[in-house]
C-alpha cells in the first residue's frame, strides 16, 4: 500500500502521512512531523471520509513515488 501525502497548512512544520494498511472504514497510518526541535512520529487511524475530505480541500497532497524507487543497482 504505502501511499504517501504531504500535509499543507502548518508553517515551519513538515508533516507526512504514510498509509500503511487498509482496514475497515479507513487506514492505519504513520504520521511524521519534523520541526526545529526534531522528529515526532505517531501511528493513527484515518477514516475514509476524512482522507477524502483532506484530499478534496488540498490539505493533503499526494507525494509521487520517485523514479529511482524501483531501480536495480548492478556492479
Amino acid at each position: 500500500m504505502n501511499r504517501q501525502f504531504r500535509v499543507n497548512g502548518i508553517a515551519g512544520i513538515e508533516t507526512h502521512i504514510e498509509l500503511l494498511n487498509e482496514v475497515s472504514g479507513g487506514f492505519e497510518a504513520r504520521v511524521s512531523s519534523t520541526n526545529a526541535t526534531g522528529l515526532r512520529e505517531s501511528f493513527e487511524f484515518i477514516g475514509n471520509e476524512l482522507l477524502d475530505s483532506c484530499l478534496r480541500t488540498g490539505y493533503l497532497e499526494a507525494i509521487e513515488e520517485p523514479a529511482y524507487a524501483h531501480a536495480v543497482l548492478t556492479a
